[in-house]
């Protein structure tokens, strides 16, 4: 949970049998610990949580597969619940790579179907089960390659998934997931996303080496979820099929190579991060398209057409200014542009993108919550700001000093949009 106070629990037995040995991981929701089962004299994991978060628990106890980890034990104490776990002897697939891990092809289809063969168990379930959080890191490898998916605090079942925050992993998640929407297809974004960033450096070469592996990818990937894969069985099934070619790669595909290092180094000097100028010179241009006469006078037509160029405009500059208050900046505009272009929907989903830059840019719930509220989506907003409370009071925040500007500006806007019913919104609204 960011913003709390890391207590050492080293030394501490939970429910008189489990004395906490070490901390051994910090996530975004809560700490992984070590912990000795005194009664029988093995290992386990303690995974430390806020006490809202214990639907993760009811969740794990109720699943059962060979590469999850076995719920064994839960506790409270204080404001955290504990979920006691098999304790898995290995590291994320994330931290092999930061050692310098390469994984072959082989490697990577293994890992593409252990992954369905849980993504099978978890939709089968009734009710079914979304993952909502596939990635390098959720995966644990051991010592003799055994795989787990780990870490089920984006998990919700499909009666559910409507009603639920789902963020995701900003890289990972599917398009519509940003948009508060999660399905099978979702998980299936995000394991295309998971076995490409596998791939490492060597994505191009592995792609001509093995072009099944490519086309699996990019189906998996399709921003439409209806174009991706309709079940783990038919996901499987070709998987399954992928086989790398038996080529002598340095002697077929040395001209290409050649080509492709040249293509590269001319692109890099040209987008030299640290010879980029400001964001700010770049977007001048852009926005000044506001203030033109075809803007300012011109018919709905040209105006569509301008806000249309814009956004193609900003996400180019998206690609290539990578620091985090620079595409904080840029999704701003998008998300205004989306407004102006009354296209709603576009607009969702660049303010959804700015949830995921918390804390860096905290308020974006705040101007979420007055999107909805714009929108005449009064209960929503609602929950958004119930959402931003939370929050707060996790990080110990004050809310009377916190965001104050951003606080008043949306009751004041929000008296404005609804009139006589201001009081008893503003009252229902925590």
């Amino acid at each position: 949970m960011k913003g709390a106070i890391n207590i050492d629990l080293t030394g501490i037995i939970l429910k008189g049998r489990y004395c906490i040995v070490e901390q051994v991981g910090r996530g975004g929701e809560g700490s992984m610990y070590l912990a000795r089962d005194l009664e029988l004299g093995i290992f386990r994991a303690v995974k430390e949580l806020p006490a809202s978060s214990r639907r993760e628990a009811g969740l794990l106890r109720l699943l059962e597969h060979p590469y999850l980890p076995k719920m064994i034990d839960y506790t409270e104490r204080g404001n955290f619940c504990y979920i006691i776990m098999e304790y898995i002897h290995g590291r994320s697939l994330e931290e092999y790579m930061q050692e310098g891990y390469v994984f072959s092809i082989e490697e990577i289809l293994c890992i593409g179907d252990v992954t369905l063969q849980v993504l099978e168990y978890f939709h089968s379930r009734k009710p079914a089960v979304f993952y909502g959080d596939l990635k390098p890191a959720n995966i644990m490898m051991t010592d003799q390659k055994r795989l787990y998916l780990v870490d089920f605090g984006s998990a919700v079942f499909s009666y559910s998934a409507p009603y639920k925050e789902t963020k995701g992993t900003r890289g990972y998640a599917a398009p519509e997931q940003l948009q508060g929407k999660i399905s099978a297809a979702s998980d299936f974004y995000a394991l295309g996303k998971t076995m490409e960033v596998l791939c490492g450096k060597k994505k191009f070469r592995y792609f001509l080496k093995c072009p099944a592996l490519g086309k699996f990818i990019f189906r998996c990937c399709r921003t439409e979820p209806e174009k991706r894969w309709q079940g783990t069985a038919e996901a499987r099934n070709e998987l399954c099929k992928i086989h790398p070619l038996n080529l002598q790669l340095k002697a077929v595909l040395f001209p290409l190579a050649v080509a492709l290092v040249v293509f590269v180094a001319v692109l890099g000097s040209g987008l030299d991060r640290e010879k980029l100028p400001e964001l700010s010179q770049m977007l001048t241009p852009v926005t000044a398209q506001y203030f033109t006469m075809e803007y300012q006078s011109g018919s709905a037509i040209w105006k569509e057409k301008i806000h249309v160029h814009i956004e193609k405009e900003l996400q180019n500059l998206q690609k290539v200014y990578q620091k985090t208050q620079d595409q904080i900046r840029i999704l701003e505009l998008l998300a205004w542009n989306g407004q102006l272009a009354d296209k709603a929907d576009h607009a969702e989903i660049y303010y959804r993108q700015l949830l995921t830059y918390e804390p860096e840019y905290s308020k974006g719930y705040l101007e979420y919550g007055l999107f909805l509220c714009r929108q005449g989506r009064y209960q929503e907003s609602r929950a958004v700001y119930r959402q931003w409370k939370n929050r707060a009071e996790e990080k110990r925040m004050q809310i009377a000093d916190a965001f104050a500007e951003e606080w008043q500006e949306w009751k004041k806007e929000a008296g404005i949009i609804l009139g006589r019913t201001k009081q008893s919104f503003l009252e229902g609204a925590f």
